[in-house]
Order: C-alpha cells, then sequence, then structure tokens
C-alpha cells in the first residue's frame, strides 16, 4: 500500500511538473543545439528565479538570449518616454467628464502622491500602468528596478552572449500604447479606479498562478470576463496572438543558428496558440526542465 501511494504521488508530481512550467527545453526538427523558453513577469520579484529548477543551467549553456525587444537601449528608452505622451492637442482633461475627473484625480493622489494636473498630457495606458504597479507595491512590497526580461539581457551582455530582440522598438510602441483609442484606454483606467478591489484580487491571482508555472490559466485569466478592464478578445488577439504568430516565423531560424534562451513574458507560452502548443505542431520536441 505504501509503495502504491509512493507511485500515485510521483506521478502526480509528474504531471503537475508538465502542466505547470515556466521553463521549456526545444529540441528534434533537425536542431544541433537545444534551446529553451522561459516565462518572464514584470511584477514577479528576481529572487524568484533561484527557485525555478534548472533556469541558470539552461540561461549559462546557450550562446545567444531573445527578449521581446533590446531592454537596455538609450534609443528605444528615449522612443518609448516620446510616445507616452499624447498628441499636443488633446489632455486627460478632455477625455474626463467632471465627476470622472475628481475620481481619478482623488485616487492619484491617493496612491501615486501627484495627480491629473501633474500627468495630464501622458497616455492614458501609461497613467493606468504606473497606478496598477504602485497598487501592486504596496500590495506585495515589491521594489525591484530590474524585471527579468532585462536582467537576462544585463547578464547576457555581461557575458558577451549574443542579445537578440523580436520585435522593433516601434513595434513595441504600437503594442503598449496603440492597441484601443483613448477614448478606450480612459474608460479602461477609470474602470480600475472604480472596481480597484478587482484588480488587486486578480493580481493577487496572477501571481499565484505565474509561480505555480500554470501558463494557461494565465491566459485564462488575461481574457478576461468581458468587463471594461479586461482585454477584448480581439485586443488580447493584437496583443498575445498575432505576436506569438510573428515570432514563431523567426525563432526557427535562430534555432538553427545556435542554442537560444528565450525570455518572454510567460502569457505568450500558454494557451492553443502560445509558442508551446505552436512550435510542438512545427515538429519540434518541447519537454518540461525539472
Amino acid at each position: 500500500m505504501k509503495k502504491n501511494i509512493v507511485i500515485i504521488s510521483l506521478f502526480l508530481f509528474s504531471v503537475f511538473s508538465i502542466q505547470a512550467q515556466l521553463l521549456w527545453k526545444v529540441t528534434g526538427n533537425g536542431l544541433k543545439y537545444p534551446s529553451y523558453l522561459f516565462g518572464t513577469s514584470q511584477l514577479i520579484p528576481i529572487q524568484f528565479l533561484d527557485s525555478v529548477p534548472g533556469l541558470y543551467k539552461a540561461f549559462n549553456s546557450c550562446e545567444m538570449v531573445i527578449g521581446e525587444m533590446v531592454m537596455n537601449s538609450v534609443d528605444a528608452t528615449a522612443k518609448i518616454q516620446q510616445a507616452a505622451i499624447m498628441p499636443k492637442h488633446i489632455k486627460m482633461t478632455d477625455l474626463l467628464s467632471d465627476d470622472e475627473y475628481k475620481l481619478v484625480d482623488a485616487e492619484l493622489q491617493s496612491v501615486l502622491k501627484f495627480g491629473i494636473k501633474e500627468v495630464s498630457i501622458l497616455n492614458p495606458s501609461l497613467i493606468l500602468s504606473l497606478y496598477k504597479l504602485e497598487i501592486y507595491k504596496k500590495l506585495t512590497g515589491f521594489s525591484d528596478d530590474v524585471q527579468s526580461d532585462s536582467y537576462f539581457q544585463l547578464v547576457a551582455t555581461e557575458k558577451d552572449k549574443k542579445v537578440v530582440a523580436l520585435e522593433t522598438v516601434d513595434q513595441q510602441i504600437t503594442f503598449l500604447f496603440g492597441n484601443g483609442s483613448l477614448e478606450r484606454q480612459t474608460d479602461k483606467l477609470i474602470e480600475t479606479i472604480q472596481h480597484k478591489d478587482s484588480v488587486i484580487n486578480d493580481m493577487i491571482i496572477f501571481n499565484k498562478l505565474y509561480k505555480a508555472g500554470k501558463i494557461d490559466s494565465l491566459v485564462d485569466l488575461t481574457k478576461g470576463k468581458g468587463n471594461t478592464i479586461d482585454l477584448t478578445l480581439e485586443e488580447y488577439a493584437k496583443l498575445v496572438d498575432d505576436r506569438n504568430a510573428n515570432w514563431l516565423a523567426k525563432l526557427p531560424t535562430l534555432f538553427n543558428e545556435t542554442s537560444c534562451f528565450v525570455a518572454i513574458g510567460a502569457i505568450h507560452l500558454g494557451g492553443n496558440k502560445g509558442l508551446v502548443k505552436q512550435l510542438q505542431k512545427a515538429g519540434y520536441k518541447i519537454n518540461a526542465v525539472e
């Protein structure tokens, strides 16, 4: 009986490892070198990386590091900062009614310690990102200045590894600030403030799912439940599915060139249109690193 319990426990652990995973090994399909996929999250402390089995070994074994974009670029930073500013003839005050202005201004003052007047020229999406980040910091004590995407690229540069981007800076700007009209972005800011408790709850759930490596569940959570604050199916397709398709057209060439460590948002790994299942369909062997 005891032996059977051990066997069942090992089986369950094996199943969990396969279904709940952030690090994947890519082989087969004629590849000379193994490559790896790692799902990142902007809101997870760097220390969490120490708990991912085989992560540093996989990273150190690769010659090339691939990210969504090259993070440590002065040119990229300058372009993104410029894109974060709304057209000169439009300001946040033009997009809000008097009651909405009072609501948003009071909440920004409470959380960010500055109001609409100080951020009036900024894109609503950026204001929303700053607001949610500050809420998250207060909720979890998160304080890292370096995100995991940047971390791997910084270390790669120190180790003279080649760093390659899957997207240009201009493409990233489109995804950051171009997915939805200014009115739609403003509505999401208002709704997020009005449903702050729900947003906090989703943050907690996202954190738990990520740390458990449940990439398919992350996809389900991000697609949302049809609320204003959630991504619509069209927005999700532009932000995730369409980009996955573009990356899948580029990755085989890079895999054939050398061993690659691909560090991208974990949401891009999960789901039927995620990189894990799509690379499997393309003939590669994708195995969980245990």
